[in-house]
């Protein structure tokens, strides 16, 4: 009802590979090498009746479930257990539970039982699809849910070559970044690092860039950038053979320092404009490095990546563009 999972879930996966191989460098007034194509398969694999432990029968509520003691997914663990009781009371407590912190206020057992009273709301056989669909059962059973978005979802994404020309251009320039390139996305629900850390792997011609979240292998080659100043980068060099480590102090806040770094540098993007008389473009360039463009670009992108996993076929990107976003951008009366 919302959105693909690829974009509620992984849109800034998306973001990153096309900053990385498609948006130049800042300092450049170089225009972007689009992507070529854009392939996707992907399905609904575990989460859905067929998978639902026999153990649970009928049960459409972790409270009435038997097989609740055992079950990874269940709301009791999740809501109770492993937050309400450890005073954690954010996200996602607080989606299930807004007024948990008013709760507490009359004592954690009365504010436990609020919690359960909450997650134990369910429907019955009687109930009409359309009132089920109308709300959200955060203690309903994840196999009977009507969720329909991918749980394992792969994207492949190709360049060709895009070589500059003019004048003054010097072929190393010219061709620096713009050559050939493929990228492959994987989205899967199922890792140890589900909470919050994407691993990438991209392999150079002179070195090869690994990252977890807190560690990055480099490539050495020219063509690409670090992630964020705020994450700690190993770096292995082909032909030495050598590798090192760059450490840098992470900032703080969600998302790993990410909300407050975007936060800190929208406040200086508009200061620029309103006190200094940076015009917003500039501001954009010095403080976001990154144009709205860029962004329509990579939100778009990932349309097209379920489209052409529902489809099941491959779309060429700047036809996609020109059909999909172009002609209605040239439509718009600003």
């Amino acid at each position: 009802m919302s959105a693909p999972s690829l974009l509620t879930k992984s849109c800034h996966d998306i973001d990153i590979i096309l900053w990385l191989l498609s948006s130049p460098s800042p300092k450049s007034n170089n225009p972007p090498h689009l992507p070529s194509t854009v392939s996707s398969s992907g399905s609904l694999v575990h989460f859905k009746p067929s998978r639902k432990p026999p153990l649970a029968g009928a049960a459409t509520n972790c409270f009435s479930c038997h097989a609740e003691n055992e079950c990874q997914y269940s709301a009791k663990k999740i809501y109770i257990q492993k937050k309400l009781r450890n005073n954690k009371t954010g996200w996602p407590l607080n989606v299930a539970v807004p007024e948990i912190n008013d709760l507490l206020e009359q004592g954690t057992d009365y504010a436990e039982q609020k919690v359960v009273e909450r997650l134990s709301e369910d429907y019955t056989s009687e109930t009409d699809q359309a009132t089920i669909s109308s709300r959200s059962w955060y203690g309903r059973c994840v196999y009977e849910a009507d969720n329909d978005v991918c749980d394992n979802q792969v994207v492949n994404i190709t360049w060709e070559d895009d070589f500059l020309s003019g004048n003054n251009i010097s072929e190393q320039n010219a061709r620096k970044g713009r050559g050939a390139k493929t990228a492959t996305f994987h989205m899967v629900a199922f890792s140890s690092d589900v909470s919050s850390h994407r691993r990438t792997r991209i392999y150079g011609t002179r070195g090869e860039m690994v990252s977890d979240g807190d560690s990055i292998t480099v490539c050495l080659s020219g063509f690409l950038r670090p992630l964020s100043k705020h994450l700690r980068a190993q770096v292995h060099d082909f032909p030495s053979g050598t590798s090192k480590t760059h450490h840098s102090q992470l900032s703080g806040g969600a998302h790993e320092g990410g909300d407050y770094g975007l936060a800190r540098q929208f406040v200086l993007a508009i200061d620029a404009v309103k006190s200094h008389g940076m015009s917003v473009a500039d501001a954009q360039k010095v403080h976001i490095q990154c144009t709205l463009e860029e962004v329509i670009r990579s939100h778009a992108f990932v349309f097209a990546a379920d489209e052409a996993r529902k489809a099941e076929t491959i779309i060429r990107w700047e036809d996609w563009w020109e059909e999909k976003v172009q002609s209605k951008m040239d439509g718009l009366q600003v």
